[in-house]
């Protein structure tokens, strides 16, 4: 192969990897003092979700996944990830915590939504992380507390 072929392979094969491919990174969010945590929710997550906050910044929230799939959990974890460095940069936010719902199929063939993952953060666990390289953060161990339904487990 000539150097002209590899250096064409080389640059041609990324753009064609990107403009092909979905990409399963959470989308940015530009986060200043007028951003809510609805606004960081909805930019990231298409599901249906609510959010409680209290002021002595408690934020609860739960996201309605009703579109379950193979390798849900990877998406489930990048997504709160990303959720989690956003709200890093809402001074209001002390101990935030996220519940992943999705609809199981019960002994008797009923479904119910049900959840499938939580994750909180205390308020000293969630400042000594460094939210500003999230993609490094391995969510499943730095939690305070991290707890996924048997559904989830690879």
């Amino acid at each position: 192969m000539t150097l002209k072929k590899i250096i064409y392979l080389l640059v041609f094969t990324p753009l064609l990897l990107v403009a092909c491919g979905k990409s399963a990174e959470p989308k940015e969010v530009a986060v200043d003092q007028n951003t809510n945590v609805e606004d960081i929710v909805g930019a990231i997550v298409k599901n249906e979700f609510s959010v409680d906050e209290s002021k002595d910044g408690v934020v609860t929230i739960s996201i309605q996944d009703t579109d379950v799939t193979e390798g849900s959990k990877s998406q489930m974890l990048k997504d709160s990830t990303k959720i989690f460095a956003d709200l890093s940069k809402l001074k209001n936010v002390k101990t935030p915590a996220i519940t992943w719902y999705a609809p199981l199929t019960e002994p008797d063939g009923d479904k119910t939504m049900t959840e499938v993952l939580n994750i909180y953060f205390s308020e000293e666990d969630f400042h000594k992380i460094d939210w500003a390289n999230y993609l490094q953060v391995d969510i499943e161990s730095s939690a305070t507390n991290y707890h996924e339904d048997e559904a989830l487990e690879d």
